[in-house]
């Protein structure tokens, strides 16, 4: 039984096969108030370019939709950058970002499953787009599926990876729903108009992020931050070879000694559980890191611990430090301050 499963499995693969060779795909669709889902055969051609007027986008993103169905459960990281080629493709097609649920790897949260929103990290209602030729700025709302009433009256076109929707396509479906496994950058859709190249994307963190932010610096003003990347990382030698040298309390003191004075004040992000790793710093430096703060603490000492909540509030306590000093050395050149010889965006 298992060699006949296989045998018509591979015939499936095969007729499908040839029928993307020539040009065309099969999706599922379902109009709009109906509860059946059915197959079309669609032709790829007559495939919609990508066009963005800064000055009438407004009037553009209302009532149709388009969002991404992702299998991977990655870092808040990884999820945003996703976030990040939703929101292009959306604005690309004229159509309101229709946000996924962020599905995050409970290794970042001391292993404990989480369940949230996107509106817990960053603000929906202020997503920016930047032309980077002109700087211009204009901002965009993105949704959830909570914030559309009738969202299961809407038209659905599904699709796969490497699909290029059609005009036709586009005009037709109040939502299309895009599978990408890992969310990231596709090939051949992305690096073309689909990505909007010519501009960038910025998410400005929510209220609650911004306001606990604020309480937290405003208590140490003219700090250092340090971002203190060990973990799962120190397992990975033959990437980061130093990395467990350059990040121990002794040879961090002896970088900061070449780029601060002594008694000034650190704040560190760092995912060493070990909370009394760092104290060896103490002796020459006032050391802050969140459970000095009973507005992070209680984000982790809780019910439900959200670690990608407390990384979104020491990002901005890192940006916005007199003094930034980085895990990792530029992987690209760039000039930046950083604690080991490795290589590494963190």
């Amino acid at each position: 039984m298992k060699k006949l499963s296989g045998f018509f499995y591979l015939i499936k693969k095969n007729i499908i096969a040839i029928i993307n060779y020539h040009g065309y795909r099969i999706v599922k669709i379902k109009k709009r108030a109906a509860k059946k889902i059915s197959t079309r055969l669609v032709n790829q051609n007559g495939r919609i370019e990508a066009s963005l007027n800064d000055n009438n986008i407004q009037n553009l993103l209302n009532t149709k939709y388009f969002t991404v169905k992702i299998d991977a459960k990655p870092g808040i990281n990884h999820l945003r950058e996703a976030l990040n080629w939703l929101v292009r493709e959306s604005v690309s097609l004229n159509r309101t970002p229709l946000v996924f649920t962020p599905y995050f790897d409970s290794c970042h949260n001391f292993d404990i499953e989480l369940h949230a929103t996107w509106d817990k990290y960053i603000n929906l209602n202020n997503i920016q787009i930047i032309n980077l030729s002109t700087s211009n700025t204009i901002s965009i709302n993105g949704v959830m599926e909570s914030d559309i009433t009738d969202f299961d009256d809407l038209s659905v076109l599904w699709i796969e990876r490497d699909h290029i929707i059609t005009d036709k396509e586009n005009s037709e479906f109040d939502l299309i729903v895009r599978h990408n496994r890992t969310g990231l950058e596709i090939g051949g859709i992305h690096n073309g108009n689909r990505g909007l190249l010519e501009y960038s994307i910025r998410f400005l963190p929510s209220i609650r992020v911004l306001e606990t932010y604020k309480q937290v610096s405003s208590k140490i003003e003219n700090y250092c931050a340090i971002h203190v990347r060990r973990g799962d990382m120190l397992n990975m030698i033959d990437t980061y070879p130093n990395l467990d040298h350059d990040t121990h309390p002794d040879q961090i003191k002896t970088t900061l000694s070449q780029i601060l004075p002594k008694f000034s004040k650190i704040y560190i992000l760092t995912n060493e559980r070990n909370r009394d790793y760092f104290n060896p710093l103490k002796m020459d430096y006032t050391v802050f890191q969140y459970f000095d703060f009973p507005e992070l603490i209680a984000l982790i000492e809780c019910e439900d611990p959200d670690n990608f909540l407390l990384f979104e509030i020491e990002k901005l306590l890192f940006e916005n430090a007199n003094t930034k000093i980085y895990t990792f050395t530029h992987p690209e050149g760039g000039a930046r301050l950083s604690l080991s010889k490795d290589l590494g965006w963190a």
